[in-house]
């Protein structure tokens, strides 16, 4: 594949790369396996400096499009997950036809009109948004919905499950709601209406608490507090939690707890560690939270299993 770019042009090299990139998997140009020139000779064939290269590389790596080759002079190679159904393609490839013959008609640039067509659409989601991500808390909705418009280049807002279930009944352009795997029935199950497809996403324990979960001693016994609607999924999260304590002879044990018996527990456990979630992280006085022996649950998205959810999210490049 080569790189035709435009070195005075308004869009930056390395938001040229990513898109050429983007545009030549979704329509079929480069197939999952492909390789691609290396960071190299990419910068010796366009004159882009091989930093904004490796840049552009990552960032496509990262959002789950591209698997670096490691090595000096390596390129990389098209993801398997990567490539968007032949169906959509087709249906965008007769759409797009269509129009630009329109604007032609008009006597308009059809490149000069895909920019103005660019702006509008993203004020459009803007203001009617078309994807959020669900989460019984908040600000984790907030936070992850910010990474996936970061990674996905397109808006995303963040919403509680009250939220959404309210939105629905006012009248809601949205159309795809990311959630975490574990709640997903309860997504679904608030929604009556199946105008929304919910498509779940895994999601895995942050580096911080992994490091965390490591530095348990040996022997202890850790208590793992649950919020009621968790405590179905008890046996997977114990296994979870089990997967990163490396010590010997360690107790776990869960328990189901509400904002106002969390408090209770904090006051007569005996436990050597507790592990809560960050929604009762309100409920931990302000000393007990620097201490090594409460550890706050901390998740992050999964990158690989985002692709398969960004393609059902309709977000085809």
């Amino acid at each position: 594949m080569e790189f035709l770019i435009e070195q005075h042009g308004f869009v930056p090299a390395i938001r040229q790369i990513q898109e050429q990139l983007k545009l030549a998997v979704w329509m079929g140009t480069i197939r999952s396996g492909d390789s691609l020139p290396s960071i190299r000779e990419v910068e010796k064939k366009t004159g882009v400096n091989r930093a904004q290269v490796y840049r552009a590389y990552k960032a496509l790596e990262q959002s789950g499009l591209l698997i670096l080759k490691r090595g000096r002079g390596k390129g990389a190679v098209v993801s398997p997950a990567a490539v968007s159904p032949h169906s959509i393609n087709s249906k965008c490839r007769a759409l797009t036809e269509n129009v630009a013959a329109k604007v032609r008609q008009l006597g308009i640039s059809p490149t000069a009109y895909a920019r103005y067509l660019s702006q509008q659409m993203q004020e459009l989601e803007r203001r009617l948004p078309f994807i959020a991500y669900v989460d019984p808390l908040k600000a984790f909705a907030l936070n992850k919905a910010a990474e996936l418009s970061q990674l996905w280049q397109v808006p995303v807002i963040g919403l509680t499950v009250l939220e959404l279930k309210s939105a629905m009944r006012k009248g809601t352009q949205l159309r795809k709601a990311i959630t975490n795997h574990l709640i997903y029935d309860l997504v679904q199950s608030s929604l009556p209406l199946k105008t929304i497809e919910v498509i779940p996403v895994e999601v895995r324990y942050s580096d911080q608490m992994i490091a965390e979960l490591d530095r348990i001693r040996p022997h202890s016994s850790v208590l793992r507090a649950l919020p009621p609607n968790f405590f179905r999924h008890a046996d997977f999260i114990r296994a979870q939690i089990q997967k990163w304590i490396t010590a010997r002879g360690v107790e776990i044990s869960l328990v189901s707890v509400t904002d106002r018996s969390f408090e209770k527990l904090l006051r007569a456990s005996n436990h050597d560690y507790i592990i809560a979630d960050p929604s009762l992280l309100g409920k931990i006085p302000h000393e007990a939270q620097k201490s090594r022996h409460i550890i706050t649950v901390r998740l992050q998205l999964d990158l690989k299993s985002l692709e398969a959810a960004r393609i059902r999210a309709g977000v085809i490049f």
